[in-house]
């Protein structure tokens, strides 16, 4: 299982800096770390340092966690009389007039390395006329009172992403088997990691997307030594958009949870260091 992650990591390292320089030197430190970033997504971030702890490369990835992965498909028929297996979950989006509901339906049970966990819905449905929030799907197991909970431990994570590559993280029956199910979410039609699978893309309104404000941290990390305190970040508005500042720098990076991917970065940064003692 080492040999196999390790070297998918070499892969995507070696996709995302070849087109603009030489790979890096590995022989100066190299970390990886995983956590919970985006509120429902296990991040993995990787740093390269060179022989002054300096940062040389970064690359960050995203997996999807069941808050996308067990999002089905379901027929009319299906919808019209919910099988046992499927739960409904009333979204919404603005307020007043502009109040909009969506409905979006999950698989109940998910597994992950064979722990079975089950999908629990709670909150008010909420509809145009009343100020209900949307209601949010839990997915506890035994001893596990929240998948997105246990995945902030770093080993967890590490776990559920060397699942999801092995095949033994999946959407499941009851029983613990893959559902048959189609999948509900568009990204996770394509796959599970964001890098490949058309997540948040880029567009004239958009902007960067998923995979440019991916660039952007990872570039504004590069000749540093990650010491800058999340807590002071700020942003500054140029050309109608938000842009992340580090410092005296100004990322390019408009990700509204830019501090989750540099943290992950950073703990990345202090795996590498600890590594070479």
């Amino acid at each position: 299982m080492k040999k196999l992650i390790a070297v998918f990591f070499v892969v995507l390292a070696a996709i995302s800096l070849a087109a603009c320089q030489a790979e890096p030197s590995y022989s100066y430190g190299y970390g990886i770390s995983y956590g919970l970033v985006h509120g429902h997504y296990v991040g993995i971030g990787e740093v390269v340092l060179d022989e002054n702890d300096v940062v040389v490369s970064a690359k960050l990835e995203e997996v999807q966690l069941p808050y996308v992965a067990a999002q089905v498909s379901l027929t009319e028929e299906q919808i019209a009389n919910l099988p046992a297996d499927v739960v409904r979950v009333v979204t919404t989006r603005g307020t007043g007039t502009s109040r909009t509901v969506s409905t979006v339906y999950y698989v109940k049970y998910f597994s992950v390395n064979g722990v079975l966990f089950t999908g629990t819905v709670s909150g008010e449905v909420p509809t145009v006329e009343n100020t209900a929030p949307s209601q949010k799907i839990t997915f506890a197991a035994s001893g596990i009172a929240d998948i997105e909970e246990w995945v902030k431990v770093e080993a967890n994570a590490k776990a559920y992403v060397e699942g999801v590559i092995a095949g033994t993280v999946f959407p499941a029956t009851a029983a613990g088997a893959k559902t048959a199910y189609p999948a509900g979410n568009a990204s996770f039609r394509i796959g599970w990691f964001k890098s490949s699978s058309n997540y948040w893309p880029s567009s004239a309104t958009v902007h960067l997307g998923w995979n440019g404000n991916m660039r952007a941290i990872e570039n504004a990390v590069k000749g540093t030594t990650m010491g800058v305190d999340p807590e002071t970040f700020t942003t500054v508005v140029a050309n109608g958009k938000t842009w992340w500042q580090v410092g005296d720098l100004v990322t390019g990076a408009t990700a509204s949870d830019f501090a989750d991917y540099y943290v992950l970065l950073q703990q990345a940064y202090d795996n590498a260091v600890a590594g070479k003692k």
